[in-house]
């Protein structure tokens, strides 16, 4: 069964050190993110399960995700295939199975029910907004003009029993999709699920065009069709087997003022004027578990990079064809190798990937000989193979992210940077440093050292 509580025991059984219990008694309020910040201090990033915390009755679930390990493990492949099982599986996408038989609509609460109160109140960061948020709910919303059904991550910071300020970045689907709603003077319907197996946050983050479905791409993921139902409040989908569903709608032309919230680059921005949320209806299993997503965590970091860097990759390779690869390596900063057969290749890809998405502000290319896994052999590249005067790109006026906390304008118009850390097809007598092929595969490293 594909669902939280199913993909924590799978864990269990196959990484048992990859899961930690809390049994004592937690404070919501820094104490969970402390814990997760300890951890990563010391190289570890487990799947948490907080037993009891404080100001609710709902254990909560967090970094899920936030190993490279667990997110093979949720695909049932190895490591190293993470990537290639990847694009197999969101190339054969498989759509969902409506059903009537859906744990997340086990418990009801409607009207003056709906508590969003009774809900863990997380606070992350000494400078984050004193209200707490809710930041592993995926939103479900559908396109009033495609009917096509929208999935994708935003942080709700609860501003009372029942209604929530929703972030939403400038220039991505979700906004797009309010956009047409408000421009009819409509609300839009919109429901948010939280607690599902890691497939569902995949395939809510996969870079797809507007017409794609994600609950196609999370079927394919799974190799079968996920189960969804209707809400009990409207007749958007949801996944029958999530833990929780907020039900509402976003009103037109009504805002309110959201954050600070420390953010995936590891900064917190002031407070913005967002979106309200308006909840009509909470639905939940019976014994549900909460999940959570800690703010700038490993996580967080984390779950973006595979569908950010396959979508990278078919960018790249639209432009230059014999890029090899794409890497995410940092906050806004992406790396890509290339077989570069001429001068201007580096330049081409970095107009195209600075300009493909607005989580991207730096591009370094270098020659598929660099390991892009090994930022020493990276910097090394750049040391080496840049030329400042020749080889760095400044673009300005280009499309960014608001979240970028160097960046001042409402829609993140920022400047980019690229690097060509290629080696220069121009340059004569220069060879790195080799040993013969054939001597290299005759070393036997293991038997040496085994003799020693």
């Amino acid at each position: 069964m594909f669902d939280l509580a199913t993909f924590v025991e799978a864990v269990r059984r196959e990484r048992p050190r990859d899961v930690v219990d809390v049994q004592r008694e937690v404070n919501p309020k820094h104490e969970t993110a402390a814990i997760i910040l300890k951890l990563e201090q010391r190289h570890r990033s487990p799947l948490l399960v907080f037993h009891r915390v404080s100001g609710t009755p709902f254990p909560l679930v967090t970094n899920v995700c936030g190993s490279v390990a667990r997110l093979a493990l949720a695909l049932g492949c190895p490591v190293a295939e993470l990537s290639r099982c990847y694009a197999e599986r969101i190339a054969q996408p498989i759509k969902p199975e409506l059903t009537a038989d859906a744990p997340v609509q086990e418990r009801i609460s409607t009207g003056e029910r709906v508590d969003l109160q009774a809900l863990p109140q997380l606070i992350y960061h000494e400078h984050d907004a004193a209200q707490p948020y809710i930041t592993a709910a995926i939103v479900v919303a559908r396109d009033p003009e495609t009917g096509k059904t929208n999935l994708s991550f935003h942080r709700l910071m609860m501003t009372g029993r029942n209604s929530t300020a929703i972030f939403m970045a400038h220039g991505k689907h979700l906004e797009s999709i309010y956009r047409k709603y408000e421009s009819a003077n409509e609300a839009m319907p919109i429901a948010a699920f939280i607690g599902a197996h890691p497939t569902c946050t995949l395939g809510a983050l996969y870079s797809g065009t507007p017409d794609t479905e994600e609950y196609d791409i999370i079927g394919g993921l799974q190799r079968a069709p996920l189960r969804v139902t209707k809400c009990v409040t409207d007749d958007l989908q949801v996944p029958a087997n999530s833990e929780f569903v907020l039900e509402g709608v976003v009103p037109p032309r009504q805002r309110v003022l959201e954050g600070p919230f420390g953010e995936f680059t590891g900064y917190a921005k002031g407070r913005i004027w967002t979106p309200v949320f308006h909840v009509k209806a909470i639905t939940s299993r019976s014994e549900p578990l909460f999940q959570d997503i800690v703010g700038g965590s490993i996580e967080h970091l984390l779950l973006p990079i595979l569908a950010l860097e396959h979508d990278l990759l078919h960018a790249a390779r639209a432009v230059v064809p014999n890029t090899v690869k794409v890497k995410a390596v940092a906050p806004l900063t992406v790396v890509a190798a290339i077989e570069k057969t001429d001068d201007s290749q580096p330049e081409q890809l970095m107009r195209a990937l600075l300009s493909h998405d607005i989580y991207v502000k730096q591009v370094i290319v270098v020659d598929s000989d660099v390991d892009i896994s090994d930022l020493r052999q990276v910097t090394g590249a750049i040391a080496l193979h840049v030329r400042p005067d020749r080889d760095v790109r400044i673009y300005p006026q280009q499309r960014g992210t608001e979240l970028d906390p160097s960046t001042v304008s409402e829609d993140g118009a920022t400047a980019k940077l690229g690097l060509d850390a290629t080696m220069s097809k121009s340059a004569r007598d220069i060879r790195k440093n080799t040993v013969p092929q054939r001597v290299l595969d005759s070393i036997d490293v293991t038997q040496l050292l085994d003799s020693h």
